[in-house]
Order: C-alpha cells, then sequence, then structure tokens
C-alpha cells in the first residue's frame, strides 16, 4: 500500500489532477481533453473565426468548459462518460467564445460609463465647502 502511494506521489500529472479536482484516471482526463480541443477546432471549421484573438479564447474556453463539464457531469452521473460531456463543452466552447469576445467590447466601449458609476458608488461625493462638515 505505501509503495502505490509512493508512486502516486511521484506523478506530477495526478498531483496537478489532484489540485484541479479531478478524480478521473488521467488517461480518461486527458482524452476527454484532446476530444474537447477536437470538437473545438471542428466548431471553428464550421463557423470560421471573426477575430484573431478568438482561436486562442476558443482553446482557452475549451480546456476550462471542459474541465468543469467534466467535474459536474462526474458528481452528477458517475455512470455516464465524462468524454461525451467533455465533447460537448469543447464544441460549444466556439459560442462562448464569441460571447465573451463580445462582451469584452461592450464593456471596452462603455468603459468611461461603467468606471464613473463605479467611483460614484464606491466613493462619497466631493464636498465644495468648508462649512460642509
Amino acid at each position: 500500500m505505501l509503495k502505490v502511494i509512493e508512486d502516486v506521489a511521484k506523478s506530477w500529472l495526478t498531483l496537478m489532477l489532484a489540485g484541479l479536482g479531478v478524480t478521473l484516471a488521467p488517461h480518461e482526463w486527458i482524452g476527454g481533453l484532446f476530444l474537447a480541443l477536437a470538437a473545438a477546432a471542428f466548431a471553428m471549421k464550421v463557423e470560421p473565426e471573426q477575430d484573431k484573438r478568438e482561436l486562442w479564447v476558443v482553446l482557452m474556453g475549451a480546456f476550462i468548459a471542459s474541465h468543469v463539464a467534466a467535474l459536474i457531469a462526474q458528481s452528477w452521473a458517475p455512470d455516464f462518460p465524462v468524454q461525451v460531456v467533455m465533447i460537448a463543452a469543447g464544441y460549444f466552447s466556439r459560442h462562448l467564445a464569441r460571447f465573451s469576445l463580445r462582451l469584452a467590447g461592450l464593456v471596452e466601449a462603455r468603459s468611461t460609463t461603467i468606471a464613473d458609476r463605479l467611483v460614484d458608488r464606491v466613493l462619497p461625493p466631493a464636498r465644495h465647502g468648508k462649512d460642509d462638515r
């Protein structure tokens, strides 16, 4: 038993997956991750990118979405193949990437208004005289 614990502790991949909260076998998680990235690449071929930043946002979105989907699927339906859920999350990460880029553009366009409202809400109004104490 001690030998098994020692072997697991030496594996950097097992420790990384444990840190991410994945309790799947490493080969199952990595296989699902590659399938999710392949599904994201397929979705990008079906709907070509509109922005150069979109490629990296889609790949990072596929990684994060497939990871979170695997954790949820593992807790809700432990008998269902996690890789199927990871593939679906990777495919739909394409739409998540477009949404996030569009939202970032809207926030950037209204950044002055947003900052002004945040400052007005957080900081007290300025006083204009010595008598206002």
